[in-house]
């Protein structure tokens, strides 16, 4: 390991260590930074490995570059370098501090072992030793205890990569007591967190494609935009020139609900519920930073919840959207914001129609007749139901004028009764319409048997098809008119030869 490192090393700024532990991971955030450290280090496969008990432990194994002695001690010192200096483009870091801020809040001991090559170094920082020496150093381990370290033996298999373990979780334990169950249900939450936050990677798409795992189970990816579904809508990329680099935006409208299978849906929910979820996803290196926000640029509303704006940002404009050390929060700049609104604007409008028409032609935009009418007073609104709807009318004309009266009545009850409020919580819940309308051999049956309850023929069967499949929900057999003309046509002559 070199004569430079076989004692303890002495780090300025150590003294601050403690106080770092406060700087507000979460276990599932502490592990994504320990992800972009094998991310830079152009690790592909990256596995998560824990015990619940008796010796609780989280680790971290990459099949990276790995380090020398020289850079291992670099990465364990305090801020090893300038968030301002030149990176990588493929650089997930910036503030040199996230292997022991993300580490050391979640554990009192931290010890990287790391492979080049032939050469392994490992390094530990203990906070009981430090506290009870009263000296703040590191310490540099030796053969016998570097591979005694868990998961040291899959490590030594490889040619290269890095090793790190957090050990006596006391910050999981005073959360969750000595329960294994705690861990293991955080554990869960910090894969689910991590198949979202890095689903480019696991995909392959825009960025190299990582394999990364839990105890050998794979982590699937998350990709909140459901491009791989066929209904979701992509519009076209804009690049946004800022400070001699480009930021790069493009929006997906997904699929009406009702058109979604289970799994997209779960796919969907990133933030709780698809209204939570629509906004900005801002991603860096292909790493997602932030989802689910529209920075104030407009609000979250019922009629935009299928949309979602991909921002891609390159790590060189990190200082000025004021990205934090966690990489979980960052704020666009003011010349970039103005952009944004305007693009927001525009990419939202398909997500508003497919809310509103349920992915159909606006009504001003196509003749289509539909039996639930908009009615706007001056200070609200409500629907109605179309009296002129053939389905309507075709029933009136059978009836009595005192029926006709009467079943006027029932008509104007139910549409006082609309459950609008009712409508608007379960939608608002994401929760999936049952309603069978769009059930193309129902549509099929109902039409034969209008054309059968017709009393007195006023036009062919040609012109009543035609008719027909201009009006809601029957415009979904339109393409279909000349078999439906077809069938109309031997049950017209099926009933000539039954008389």
């Amino acid at each position: 390991m070199g004569d430079a490192l076989k004692h303890e090393v002495w780090v300025p700024g150590a003294q601050l260590m403690d106080s770092m532990r406060a700087v507000g991971y979460s276990l599932r955030t502490a592990l994504a930074d320990i992800v972009d450290n094998s991310l830079a280090a152009r690790a592909r496969a990256i596995e998560i490995l824990f015990e619940s008990g008796p010796t609780p432990y989280i680790a971290v194994l990459d099949d990276g570059e790995g380090m020398d002695a020289r850079a291992a001690r670099e990465a364990m010192q305090l801020a090893g370098r300038s968030s301002l200096s030149d990176r990588d483009s493929s650089d997930l870091g910036r503030f040199g501090l996230g292997l022991k801020t993300a580490s050391l809040s979640q554990c009192r001991q931290l010890t990287v072992v790391s492979k080049q090559s032939s050469t392994l170094v490992g390094l530990e920082w203990d906070l009981d030793h430090i506290a009870q020496a009263n000296e703040w150093s590191l310490n540099v381990l030796d053969l016998d205890e570097i591979e005694v370290v868990p998961g040291f033996a899959r490590l030594a298999e490889q040619e290269s990569g890095t090793l790190v373990v957090w050990r006596r979780l006391d910050r999981l334990l005073e959360a969750g007591g000595d329960s294994a169950d705690h861990l293991d249900a955080a554990m869960v939450d910090a894969r689910d967190h991590l198949s979202l936050v890095f689903h480019r990677f696991l995909s392959g798409d825009d960025a190299p494609r990582v394999a990364l795992s839990v105890n050998e189970v794979s982590i699937d990816p998350v990709d909140p935009f459901l491009t791989k579904s066929r209904r979701t809508q992509a519009s076209r990329k804009e690049d946004i020139a800022y400070q001699g680099a480009a930021i790069e935006v493009r929006a997906f409208t997904l699929p009406f609900i009702n058109k979604m299978t289970r799994r997209e849906r779960e796919l969907a929910a990133v933030a709780g519920a698809l209204r939570d979820s629509q906004g900005f996803y801002i991603y860096r290196g292909a790493r997602l930073v932030i989802w689910g926000t529209w920075f104030r640029l407009m609000p979250k509303s019922e009629s935009g919840k299928l949309t979602r704006v991909r921002v891609d940002i390159p790590n060189s404009l990190d200082h000025l959207w004021s990205l934090d050390i966690k990489k979980s929060s960052a704020v666009p700049p003011a010349a970039v914001r103005a952009r944004l609104r305007e693009l927001a604007t525009t990419m939202a409008e398909p997500g508003r129609k497919a809310i509103s028409f349920r992915g159909r032609k606006a009504a001003e935009e196509d003749a289509v007749i539909r039996p639930w009418e908009l009615v706007l007073d001056r200070d609200s609104f409500r629907y109605g139901i179309n009296r002129n709807h053939p389905m309507l009318g075709g029933f009136v004309d059978g009836l009595e004028p005192y029926q006709v009266a009467q079943f006027d009545a029932v008509l104007r009850v139910l549409e006082g009764t609309f459950p609008v409020q009712d409508l608007h919580n379960r939608m608002s819940n994401d929760q999936v319409s049952s309603q069978a309308t769009e059930d193309l051999a129902e549509l099929r049956a109902a039409l034969q048997s209008m054309w059968a309850s017709t009393a007195v023929r006023r036009e062919t069967v040609e012109g009543f098809v035609e008719r027909m499949v201009g009006h809601e929900p029957f415009d979904l057999l339109r393409g279909e008119q000349q078999s439906l003309i077809s069938a109309l046509q031997e049950q017209e002559a099926e009933r000539a030869t039954a008389r």
